[in-house]
């Protein structure tokens, strides 16, 4: 047993102490040979942790260890893998001062940016966001997140080739047509073109400042709405107005194009038509993440005149970019300023029943109680709820919102944020149940048997209570729709459904009887367009 700790104690002893040797045989049975076994399975792994430690120059004391760190940083090759990984991390962290410093008039053609090849591999390697990032670094913010974002994907997430486009830009945009760079020296620099033009101080309050020869800082297409009524070229423009819309959309030039041509060239009509083929997937996108419905929460708040459907289609559209989706609401909800004319709003009231005559107010009544419909009062009540809900989902909402900012920095706050957007989804649904309670109450108020108003009614209630009503119409109609002439009069009569003209939609354009005539076609329903009615006149032959 000596013979064999003595043998131990010269074979670990150094790097392991006397004492800790002693401490580790004491737990066995040195004359046992699987205890001796078990003893070198132990010391090996604390030998060689020992080592390692001894290599990099692990000091116990903590006095620093100077001496012995100088020696170890005249010698790399003591440890050849940290030497290796502090030289690559070096390279991959200057990649972007040594670009930054590059002469794109002295590179000479053909002759790539990022000359060490394992570099290059190891910089394709990296994932999108990384990428973006050492990207925004290198252009030192002359273009824009978004246009850095678009070239990579166009470069197949190349690094080198996304480098050589962003240069490009860069280049164009500081350089004149001759390739010399536009940057004002000596007496020009005191130009009328390069100053900036101050007015009287009486006019300043009213006229305000305004800079002449502005260079654009990136290569990404402003918004063309605010720009101003400089000397123009429409097909400059026109690129521009589609490169703006293509660039914020992630679509293809090609794509918005003849939507762009086909209204007009108005880029609000160009949005609107593209959000339109996106409003289900919007719908469906605030309704399943949260996060997606506190920016639509956030971006309606702010444009309160747009459908809250097509903020949700902008969301989906542009996310996760807040600014793409913002930009592209400030251009949908642009209006050019009209000096002069005169705007005539109508206002209507409803008619009473002198107004309608007797006969159409006593229809009215007998439909009322036939409906069994309820007091005012419980309509008051409904309507109620369902503000009560509408509040209630947007205080959730704006939890969520809150949760969700705070848990950037506290992990915690995320299982409150999920919570909170569960909530908001669930009081959806009851104020979506509610919405629809309002709408049968106001639809039972002012329909009759054989006519139906929906007159304030949204158009997917309104698209339900047509179907519920037909069909309770059609089989009201019993015995006559099979006793032939006898059953006509009732049958070709048809039942009316007022759909309005849409004066008070947005933009005038009526939206609720395309959407009912759609639906009826669809059905299988047999109608007829009179103007602000449609007119059912039974089920059309298969």
């Amino acid at each position: 047993m000596d013979e064999l700790y003595t043998t131990l104690e010269a074979e670990y002893c150094p790097p392991l102490d006397t004492a800790l040797l002693s401490a580790i045989l004491s737990d066995y049975d040195l004359t046992k040979e699987t205890d001796a076994r078990c003893v070198r399975e132990a010391l090996d792994p604390l030998k060689e942790s020992a080592l390692l430690e001894e290599h990099l120059g692990f000091d116990p004391s903590g006095t620093g260890a100077h001496g012995h760190a100088a020696d170890l940083a005249r010698r790399p090759e003591s440890c050849p893998e940290t030497s290796e990984n502090l030289s690559r991390e070096t390279e991959l962290t200057s990649l972007s001062t040594d670009l930054s410093s590059l002469d794109l008039d002295r590179r000479s053609e053909g002759d790539s940016i990022l000359r060490d090849s394992d570099i290059a591999r190891e910089l394709d390697k990296q994932d999108t966001e990384t990428k973006i990032q050492l990207l925004e670094q290198l252009v030192d913010s002359r273009v824009s997140r978004s246009q850095i974002a678009f070239t990579l994907k166009k470069c197949s997430g190349g690094f080198e080739r996304a480098i050589d486009e962003l240069l490009n830009h860069v280049h164009f945009g500081e350089s004149g047509e001759d390739g010399t760079r536009v940057l004002a020296k000596g007496i020009d620099a005191f130009s009328e073109d390069n100053t900036v033009r101050r007015g009287r101080k009486g006019k300043a309050r009213k006229n305000g400042l305004r800079a002449v020869g502005e260079q654009r800082s990136g290569s990404l297409p402003t918004s063309p709405l605010h720009s101003s009524p400089s000397i123009s070229n429409a097909w400059q423009e026109s690129k521009n107005d589609i490169e703006f819309i293509a660039t914020r959309m992630g679509l293809d030039s090609a794509t918005v194009g003849p939507k762009y041509h086909r209204g007009g060239a108005s880029i609000p009509k160009t949005i609107g038509e593209l959000l339109k083929t996106k409003l289900m997937e919007g719908h469906e996108a605030t309704e399943e993440d949260p996060i997606k419905a506190v920016h639509a929460h956030e971006l309606h708040l702010e444009f309160p005149s747009l459908r809250l459907d097509y903020v949700a289609a902008l969301v989906s559209v542009t996310y996760p970019s807040t600014a793409a989706a913002h930009e592209l609401a400030k251009a949908l909800t642009y209006r050019p300023v009209q000096r002069g004319g005169i705007e005539i709003v109508p206002i209507y009231e409803r008619p009473d029943s002198e107004t309608l005559g007797i006969d159409t107010a006593r229809a009215v009544s007998k439909a009322n109680r036939r409906s069994g419909s309820t007091a005012p009062s419980e309509d008051i009540d409904v309507a109620q709820r369902a503000s009560a809900y509408a509040s209630a989902r947007s205080a959730a909402l704006a939890q969520a919102f809150a949760a969700h900012r705070k848990a950037k920095s506290d992990r915690l706050m995320g299982g409150a944020a999920a919570y909170y957007g569960q909530e908001y989804r669930n009081l959806t649904a009851l104020s979506t149940a509610a919405t629809a309670a309002v709408a049968d109450q106001r639809a039972a108020s002012q329909s009759t048997s054989n006519r139906l108003d929906l007159h304030g009614i949204d158009v997917r209630n309104a698209v339900r209570i047509v179907e519920q009503r037909l069909q309770q119409w059609w089989e009201s109609l019993g015995e006559d729709l099979a006793n032939g002439r006898i059953g006509a009069s009732n049958r070709h009569a048809g039942y009316e459904i007022v759909v309005g003209r849409g004066t008070h939609s947005e933009g005038g354009r009526s939206k609720l009887g395309p959407a009912v005539s759609k639906a009826l076609k669809n059905a299988g329903w047999k109608i007829e367009l009179e103007g602000p009615v449609i007119v059912v006149k039974g089920r059309a032959r298969a």
